[in-house]
């Protein structure tokens, strides 16, 4: 039996797809039933209701688990109390771990991020990186601490392969974790509110099906102690937008919102959502995130997984012919 955390999510429901797919069991632990994009009673999955903080929860999850694949984090870019971060994306982790630990699971395949590793501009940088900081925003910053922590003593608690994807795209259902799948959707109803910077900044770009399909194989030949880079296609974002356009067949002009007014427009939207409780549309940590390279190698996973890195082309291309309207199931 396969534990699977985070299967309301857009990887996580990836990979829920895909097992199911496969016809294998396996279980998942989430807090509402409902928000699953499939429907358990029609494939062979388990539901656990509760959460990373819940430690009954937890060991009904693990017991009688082989293996456990953790896609779940808290990834908003705002919350109204900001120590769920660290709550669910440090304090979860070791919960998890404890419990797993506890139960005798052979193998826990954790997702990372590339943000984890901080920002960079070789691409030849590997998983040797450390985060020199500062860090934009609460969950860079707890995504590094949960990796920090595990590189210092989680690792000798429980037998963890740990995975790093860089930023993931391709179809399936509009959450926060698709952050691509917002973009392109807003580009095509010509509502895309512009660029921060000069669009030169590169980010890896990870196709969602080689990304899901490195959870599995990493499940099985992965090498406990150790960390893969599951980057992609190095491009800048503006070469983004060129093969979006050219794939969709759908030209707009692109604006080009200078860093300085996105950091006041974040100030104030920010300040609004602390009266109000509305999330903020955009906030300085995410302007401070699109200053910066965020570009990797993913040789280690290309060598040890046999990760394919799906080149941007294809990839938007496959998006744009399987784009999941929000709300389907998959």
């Amino acid at each position: 039996m396969l534990l699977l955390t985070g299967a309301t999510g857009y990887l996580g429901s990836q990979i829920a797809r895909e097992l199911i797919r496969r016809r294998e069991p396996f279980r998942v632990l989430v807090r509402e039933a409902s928000r699953l994009p499939f429907d358990p009673g029609h494939c062979p999955c388990e539901v656990i209701r509760g959460d990373l903080c819940d430690s009954e929860a937890l060991r009904a999850a693990v017991e009688g688990v082989q293996g456990v694949i953790h896609t779940a984090a808290l990834v908003k870019a705002w919350v109204g109390d900001r120590r769920d971060y660290w709550r669910v994306n440090v304090g979860g982790l070791q919960n998890l771990l404890q419990a797993a630990a506890q139960a005798g699971v052979r193998r826990v395949v954790y997702t990372s991020s590339f943000m984890a590793l901080g920002p960079s501009a070789d691409v030849h940088a590997d998983e040797r990186l450390r985060h020199p900081g500062p860090f934009a925003n609460e969950y860079e910053e707890t995504k590094a601490e949960a990796l920090a922590w595990l590189r210092r003593e989680g690792h000798s608690q429980c037998p963890v392969i740990v995975l790093l994807p860089g930023v993931i795209y391709g179809p399936g259902p509009k959450t926060e974790g698709n952050l691509v799948g917002g973009i392109i959707d807003q580009y095509l109803a010509g509502n895309f509110p512009g660029v921060l910077g000069s669009g030169l900044q590169r980010w890896s770009f990870a196709f969602n099906a080689d990304v899901t399909s490195a959870h599995l194989v990493a499940l099985e030949k992965g090498k406990p102690g150790e960390e893969y880079l599951l980057g992609g296609d190095n491009r800048s974002l503006n070469d983004f937008f060129q093969v979006l356009a050219e794939s969709a067949q759908v030209w707009r002009p692109v604006r080009h919102i200078p860093f300085v007014a996105g950091k006041i427009l974040g100030g104030f939207e920010l300040a609004r959502a602390r009266v109000f409780g509305h999330p903020p549309q955009l906030t300085p940590g995410v302007v401070e995130i699109f200053k910066r390279d965020w570009v990797y190698s993913s040789a280690k996973a290309i060598r040890e997984l046999g990760y394919r890195v799906t080149p941007l082309e294809e990839g938007l291309r496959k998006t744009l012919q399987e784009r999941t309207p929000p709300g389907n199931p998959l």
